[in-house]
């Protein structure tokens, strides 16, 4: 997801999209699983929560700043929370 957020920086999606269109995620990976990544993301700064009006949550990069691409460097580097990459 960090490699995405660095490629695409004005990318914007709800959870189901991110697994689907950023992440391409199998059935490997639960919808739950990449909800918990993108708390800790929204935890950390990384990500921001966008409401919308049809009542869906969408999920954008929070700052394209440095500091921010250098910390999702880092973590398609080390491995993204929850190990999505």
């Amino acid at each position: 997801m960090s490699r995405y957020l660095r490629a695409n920086p004005l990318a914007c999606d709800t959870c189901e999209g991110i697994g689907r269109w950023w992440m391409g995620i199998g059935p490997m990976v639960s919808l739950d699983a990449l909800e918990e990544a993108l708390d800790w993301m929204v935890a950390h700064r990384l990500l921001e929560r966008l409401p919308a009006a049809d009542g869906r949550v969408r999920y954008r990069r929070a700052s394209l700043d440095r500091s921010t691409d250098d910390t999702l460097r880092q973590l398609a580097e080390n491995g993204d929370p929850g190990r999505l990459h």
